[in-house]
């Protein structure tokens, strides 16, 4: 039974330090560079046509080789009519890369704050990708003429394709 009992014992002490290992290369992988994420808990309220930058920007850094770029918008709004959110890259114009329309919702009641996801996928053909360091900014403004729009809490992150 000696022989036995060591055995179990050191496979025990293997499988223990083998999902440690994995524990900790799996909290590693998740890790985001905080140049990739923004969270603001600010109010601001902007009034614009449509599309001008209104933050906040996060970057990412491109291979040798340009792959696609995922960008997510999570935001708490109120607007005043139709708005639209779109997307700056390198300082560019203000562009859409998916969906974007922000509707106008009359609520009776309530607070009137719209809690909507926005995911963008900027690809190497879009043409605005360069090599190393690129900067995405999001953009607001009213469809059709100038539109007030309420923020209450917003979220930006990038994530480079591989």
């Amino acid at each position: 039974m000696k022989p036995i009992s060591h055995v179990i014992k050191r496979n025990m002490i293997f499988a223990a330090t083998l999902a440690c290992l994995i524990w900790a290369g799996s909290n590693s992988a998740f890790a985001v560079p905080p140049t990739q994420v923004a969270r603001l808990l600010t109010n601001p309220t902007v009034t614009a046509t449509c599309c001008v930058p209104i933050g906040p920007t996060v970057s990412v850094t491109e291979p040798s080789v340009i792959v696609p770029v995922i960008v997510t918008w999570s935001v708490d709004y109120e607007v005043s009519a139709e708005s639209a959110f779109n997307l700056s890259v390198n300082g560019g114009p203000c562009l859409f890369f998916g969906a974007g329309d922000a509707p106008f919702v009359n609520f009776k009641g309530g607070t009137g704050l719209l809690s909507t996801t926005y995911q963008w996928l900027v690809l190497p053909a879009d043409g605005v990708l360069v090599k190393g360091k690129n900067t995405f900014t999001v953009c607001e403004g009213g469809i059709g003429g100038p539109t007030t729009m309420f923020f209450s809490f917003r979220t930006l992150s990038v994530q480079i394709g591989k």
